[in-house]
């Protein structure tokens, strides 16, 4: 009779793809075996030339307003109702207040607070979405001030002198505004001047979309301007659609609605219906509903009520605002004759002034060269810049009002003419080039084109900036403006920044200085090159040092912060016990400031806390890791419970960092709450601003798969892992450059969840195309790609076997390893672990092939590599030489040597052993698995009193952990029954042989009814050996129906599991015990031809 019981061979699995948070700005690297290496960080823009966009705007911009604008083109003009001066959009710009202001007390309270307190902080951030009200808001707070105070609009180039000159003049109170405030390079400049003002009381708001790493740069000067940011960063307002409890988006039109219908003269005002979705408008989209409905109103006289959707009301807007311009070019005779202008040249013309400005008249005829089509003409030129004349002391021309109109009308345009595109995005200077991206830059959170046409601008000052010869200030405003993180632009930003630096003296030791060797290592780490990266930062550290030494109060916080970055940088080469003093240090310093500034630098230490957590538990160290993971959450629970608005992203970052830590102290019942809890904030956030945190809450569906999976619920695992890669998928579609690699980590993540559902047809195909993508970008990167490719190679590798075809994984498996050979020759420290992983990898797939004289060297390569690792970093290494050792065991069994193969699994047990003592619920299922190798070779060394022993100890383990994690550990508990059987068989004890093996089988049975495809053939497995137990005890009758049964799953997965000839055999010889000569011979006849006889 056979026996079916057999171990299972280790195989180093792809990596979990865990997503750490809050890694600073450097690239973080966390997961199993294998784990995908994410990076978060910040960065900058400046463009030259670009090619066309393709294909046509979004549907809905036309579909939705076509069959409207037929109508409208019979007509009165709409420049009839409004004026020849300006069109009806002007009507919503802020500063006209045609609209009564509604809502927003709460808001104008705080606001009214904040200037009044004598002891208030200098400056204030308000944040939110285009058209929202933020800079209404800013009006009805300077109407509500009154004379007391003065009231400056800080515009382009006045940062340095606005203050000043209102000093000159007097001291009263004067509120500085600033709207846009992303997108001003010297907003430093201005800060710097309000925090040292010493005359009267003084504040500065500033006005932004969002904030982001503008302003984590603007709070990176002297402890005054620190402090400022980091009080406006607590009390940050963010402004959302909803003005005011009990006032609904109706009601807000209705009002505007008679405020347009009084200023147009249109009598009696309409009632304007609107059509929209969930949710609430924003403000500037209600009060354009209203001007849409009063428009149409006017122009078709009598009607009653005007329907208008909400979804495209900007674009019903446009089509009026088209009527206009061309209203005013017929009455300036520039549509006469066959040379006149037509209606699309119109709207290219105010689409090219608004995207690039003029500084003067002759820069406004100029611009007219870039149309194609129209004239370099002075009347042309004074048409527009009447049209839309610059605010005083803001050059010649200025733009479509509002802003989102504008950047609706510039996207359609340049979507839709690749001319134009090509026209008005090439030779640009500097500041056109400046006001280009900060449109479209602006207009990419909105549509679709726009960021396609903001990623073919960019990479273009790649190709400049080494011959780019610049000022400094230039050199800095151009980095200021590239994006980060961009890989495509990584490149150039580097060199922009070497140039900077360049520009310092030699010997300079200042702060400056150092802060820009701080970025260029950044940049340089960014770029997979850690190695040229750790000298800039090293030299960084080292000009801190001093200063502070000099200036404690003053450049201790940016010594932490290169301290931080010096951390991340080790940790990339591989140098974990080099990594770990810098970051202790850094964190002894941020707590040292938190004791003395506890609302300035508690931030700064909850972020280091997460470091050193990461830190520890990169040297295996996940014991001392809990309890700084654990305290950077309490801190940001804390600051999210004064703030929400602004911690809750880090409190999410830090639930996200504490799940790993439990994960990795095995303890996933307590990791997935923590990462249920970020994973319901992060989705909270991605409803709110979707662009922001999209990323995040697919990073953390993606760590709440692992968990799902670690606590053996991969039917709960696979849907949030789909759910991130949907997401993902959407991101890369928008921005390849940004987010492919991490769509390729979820693809692989979603691969290994398919394979643990038994769906291995499924897993393949996501994981080719992870590979694909990882493929071409190590083609393009290849100091950055190369590890990530040759990581999805090894679980292409794991896929194929999965199905069945060795012969396919091994090239890949092959292909990993010669990557992480070459990688290992170049930075050791950094890659021999990932060689060894897959060095072990190899070894399996040799195996499978029936090759297990080529499995053995690689899989003693691996040992040998892990026994380095193990002596240097036991913490960290111990364990992966466990794996490689059981490995090793497993191929001198297959060649017959299994008295070299008991000292190598007895050596895995005795590292898990100690294990398991130090970290039960992190090693105890490794323990209770090379216990169950053990017997397994002892047996085949005759030694099965000395087998049964470990493989009950196994069988002990596992129940217990079957009990607490039954979805998780059943299957392995059933695998050591299976072989616990057949020890006890083999030792006579027949009747103890039976259970065991029944409760196999019982346990196999109810996972194939859940998971057919992963179950039915261990159940077949253990069928046949239940029939052995059996028929052992001389119940040949019940023997054969457990055959029989193996027999019938084993012929439906002939075709994947050979084992078919095994039943057959076996259910042979029971039909010959029952007396059953004709079936014995059937059997025998389809064993000989399975086999091929």
């Amino acid at each position: 009779m056979l026996r079916d019981a057999s171990p299972r061979m280790v195989d180093m699995g792809g990596g979990w793809g865990l997503a750490p948070a809050g890694w600073g700005v450097g690239l973080a690297a966390l997961g199993a075996a294998f784990g995908q290496l994410l990076g978060t960080t910040p960065l900058a823009v400046l463009g030259a030339t670009v090619g066309a966009v393709s294909g046509a705007f979004a549907p809905t911009i036309y579909d939705a307003v076509r069959d409207r604008n037929r109508k409208q083109d019979a007509l009165p003009a709409t420049a009839e109702l409004v004026s020849t001066h300006h069109g009806p959009a002007s009507l919503l710009a802020p500063d006209r207040r045609v609209v009564s202001f509604a809502g927003r007390e709460a808001e104008l309270a705080a606001l009214e607070a904040w200037c009044a307190d004598p002891v208030g902080a200098p400056m204030r951030l308000v944040t939110g979405p285009g058209g929202v009200g933020k800079t209404r808001l800013m009006l009805e707070l300077a109407a509500r001030l009154g004379h007391q105070w003065g009231f400056v609009v800080v515009t382009e180039d006045q940062e340095a002198t606005a203050l000043a000159h209102w000093r000159e003049v007097t001291d009263k109170p004067l509120l500085l505004v600033v709207d846009y405030a992303e997108t001003r390079e010297r907003l430093n400049v201005l800060v710097r001047s309000v925090v040292g003002d010493g005359g009267g009381r003084v504040r500065l708001l500033l006005l932004a979309r969002s904030e982001g790493e503008w302003w984590d740069r603007l709070g990176s000067g002297e402890r005054p301007v620190r402090e400022a940011h980091a009080r406006a960063t607590v009390e940050q307002m963010v402004l959302s659609a909803d003005v005011a409890a009990g006032v609904s988006d109706a009601d807000l039109i209705d009002a505007a609605v008679g405020d347009f219908a009084r200023v147009l003269g249109v009598e009696p005002a309409p009632s304007v219906v609107v059509d929209a979705d969930e949710g609430r408008g924003r403000m500037l989209d209600l009060h354009a509903a209203a001007l849409v409905g009063v428009l149409t109103a006017a122009q078709e006289a009598g009607v009653g009520a005007v329907r208008v959707d909400l979804g495209v009301v900007l674009e019903d807007l446009l089509s009026h605002e088209v009527r206009f311009w061309l209203g005013s070019a017929e009455a300036a005779g520039l549509c006469a004759g066959p040379s006149g202008l037509t209606v699309t040249a119109l709207g290219q013309v105010v689409a090219a002034g608004t995207l690039l400005g003029a500084a003067d008249r002759a820069s406004g005829v100029a611009l007219l060269g870039r149309v194609p089509g129209v004239p370099q003409s002075v009347k042309v030129a004074e048409w527009l810049g009447g049209l839309y004349p610059a605010e005083p002391g803001q050059g010649w021309l200025g733009g479509l009002r509002p802003d989102r109109l504008a950047e609706l009308h510039v996207t359609r345009q340049l979507a839709e003419s690749p001319e134009l595109a090509a026209g008005c995005l090439t030779d640009l200077d500097e500041g056109q080039a400046r006001q280009a991206l900060t449109v479209l830059g602006r207009a990419s959170a909105d549509y679709e084109p726009a960021r396609e046409l903001l990623g073919r601008i960019l990479p273009l000052i790649s190709g400049v900036a080494a011959s780019l010869e610049a000022p400094r200030e230039t050199l800095e405003a151009i980095s200021a403006a590239i994006p980060f993180p961009s890989l495509a632009m990584a490149e150039a930003d580097a060199i922009i920044v070497g140039k900077i630096l360049a520009t310092f003296p030699a010997g300079d030791r200042s702060g400056e200085y150092a802060r820009w060797l701080s970025l260029s290592a950044s940049l340089t780490a960014q770029l997979g090159r850690p190695g040229e990266a750790l000298p800039v930062e090293q030299q960084a550290v080292t000009i801190r040092r001093e200063l502070a030494e000099l200036y404690p109060d003053r450049y201790r916080p940016d010594l932490a912060d290169s301290l931080s970055n010096l951390g991340i940088t080790f940790s990339e080469l591989g140098r974990p016990n080099e990594a770990l003093p810098v970051t202790q240090e850094a964190v002894t310093i941020y707590r040292e400031l938190a004791e003395l500034y506890s609302h300035l630098y508690r931030p700064d230490l909850a972020a280091s806390l997460s470091d050193l957590g990461i830190r520890f538990w990169e040297l295996g160290r996940p014991d001392e890791a809990l309890p700084a993971a654990q305290e950077a959450v309490t801190i940001r629970r804390e600051l999210a419970g004064l703030y929400p608005d602004r911690y809750r992203p880090d409190l999410a970052d830090s639930l996200s960092n504490l799940g790993i830590t439990f994960s990795e102290l095995g303890r996933p019942r307590e990791a997935l709450p923590v990462t249920q809890e970020a994973t319901t904030i992060y989705r909270e956030l991605a409803e709110l601003h979707p662009d922001r945190y999209r990323p995040d809450l697919a990073a953390s569906l993606s760590n709440l798969g692992v968990y799902f999976s670690q606590l053996g619920r991969p039917d709960e695992a696979l849907p949030v892992t789909q759910e991130a890669a949907t997401i993902y998928r959407e991101l890369a579609g928008l921005y390849p450059d940004r987010y492919r690699p991490d769509l390729a980590g979820s693809l692989s993540n979603l691969g290994i969840r398919f394979s643990e559902l038994g769906r291995p047809d499924e897993a393949l195909p996501a994981t080719q195309e992870a590979t694909t993508i990882y493929r071409e970008l190590a083609g393009l990167y290849p100091d950055r790609y190369r590890p990530d490719l040759a990581g999805s190679l090894s679980n292409l590798g794991i896929r194929f076997s999965e199905l069945g075809r060795p012969d396919e994984a091994l090239p890949a498996t092959q292909e990993a390893t010669t990557i992480y050979r070459e990688l290992a020759g170049l930075y050791p420290d950094r890659y021999r672990p990932d060689l060894a992983g897959s060095l072990s990898n190899l070894g399996v797939r040799f195996s499978e092939l029936g090759r297990p004289d080529e499995a053995l060297p690689a899989t003693q390569e691996a040992v040998t590599i892990r026994r380095e690792l193990a002596g240097l970093y036991p913490d960290r290494y111990r364990a992966d030489l466990a794996v490689s050792l059981s490995n090793l065991g497993a191929w001198l069994s297959e060649l017959g040597r299994p008295d070299e193969a008991l000292p190598a699994t007895q050596e895995a047990a005795t590292i898990y052993r100690e294990l398991a003592g130090l970290y039960p619920d992190r090693y105890r299922a490794d323990l209770a698995g090379s216990l169950s190798n053990l017997g397994v070779w002892l047996s085949e060394l005759g030694r099965l009193d000395e087998a049964l022993p470990a493989t009950q100890e196994a069988v002990t383990i596992r129940r217990e952990l079957a009990g607490l994690y039954p979805d998780r550990y059943r299957a392995d508990l059933a695998g050591s029954l299976s072989n616990l059987g057949v020890w006890l068989s083999e030792l006579g004890r027949l009747d103890e042989a039976l259970p065991a093996t029944q409760e196999a089988v019982t346990i196999y049975r109810e996972l194939a009814g859940l998971y057919p495809d992963r179950y039915r053939a261990d159940l077949a497995v253990s069928l046949s050996n239940l029939g052995n137990r059996l028929w052992e005890l001389g119940r040949p009758d019940e023997a054969l129906s457990a055959e029989q049964e193996a027999v019938t799953i084993r012929r439906e997965l002939a075709e994947l599991h050979p084992d078919l000839a095994d039943s057959l055999s076996n259910l042979g010889s029971t039909f010959s015990e029952l007396g059953h000569p004709d079936e014995t011979d059937e059997a025998a006849r389809e064993v000989s031809e399975d086999l091929g006889l």
